[in-house]
């Protein structure tokens, strides 16, 4: 069951058993609306409040930069996550933490970091390629592809066929989460607070990794199974899409 985005643990034959925590409570400050955000008109159901549309993490002062429209305005610093308030406010043990650092000017180019200080992914949106994004592993390998035409569509090799981001992310009807799919399996981002949480779909969801934002940096945390699953390079892939500052639907 999911409740306010936050994932309830039930067992399920399709996905390991994994912990679910509960709901994080931010003291001092509450959460920041702005004109851009990441959900791009999601309900916040606590509250019944819309969600404005766009959002995406990038330096004060600066414009994301992904070769598109002049007149889209740049996104906010902080969005819709409470900022100064870190997010390992709340504790989940076994996570493996990979940091979108770097931004220059946001995470359409950025380094990700994972254990033990190593680099994992290159995030670029090259100024002669302008108008794509993409993604490469330690080994310089291309592993994803953001082409940011109207609508945008992503690619994610071996594991996300070459589709428009709005279908692959879905809006939910009540507009209070996302789906995808990836290798047949469906599952869910959901806010919570200061988070975007990653879930198995169906009946018994299970909390597989979330989304935040830092001080220059956005995080993503994974569960093992997450990791088992082959989700990683694809929650990376999600992370730009939410947090880049541009329509994704």
């Amino acid at each position: 069951m999911r409740k306010n985005g936050e994932c309830i643990d039930i067992p399920s034959e399709d996905h390991p058993q994994v912990h679910a925590y509960p709901p994080y409570r931010s003291s001092g400050m509450p959460p920041v609306y702005t004109n851009h955000n990441p959900y791009d008109g999601w309900v916040k159901a606590s509250s019944g409040q819309n969600w404005s549309q766009y959002g995406g993490a990038s330096r004060a002062g600066t414009s994301t930069g992904a070769g598109l429209a002049a007149s889209e305005p740049p996104p906010s610093v902080y969005g819709v996550l409470p900022y100064p308030t870190p997010p390992s406010s709340r504790y989940v043990p076994n996570l493996t933490t990979f940091h979108l650092t770097s931004l220059n000017p946001s995470v359409l180019n950025c380094s990700v970091i994972g254990p033990r200080a190593r680099l994992h992914y290159t995030i670029s949106t090259d100024s002669s390629l302008a108008g794509y994004t993409v993604f490469k592993n330690a080994e310089k390998k291309s592993i994803a592809l953001i082409e940011w035409t109207k609508p945008p569509r992503v690619e994610i090799r071996g594991v996300v066929p070459k589709q428009e981001t709005k279908g692959w992310l879905k809006v939910s009807r009540d507009q209070t989460y996302r789906t995808m799919n990836v290798r047949g399996f469906e599952y869910t981002w959901a806010p919570d607070t200061q988070y975007i949480n990653l879930c198995s779909s169906g009946p018994s969801p299970q909390f597989l990794g979330r989304i935040s934002r830092g001080k220059d940096t956005v995080i993503v945390e994974l569960t093992p199974d997450a990791i088992q699953l082959g989700l990683q390079d694809t929650a990376i892939v999600v992370a730009v899409l939410l947090q880049c500052g541009h329509n994704i639907d």
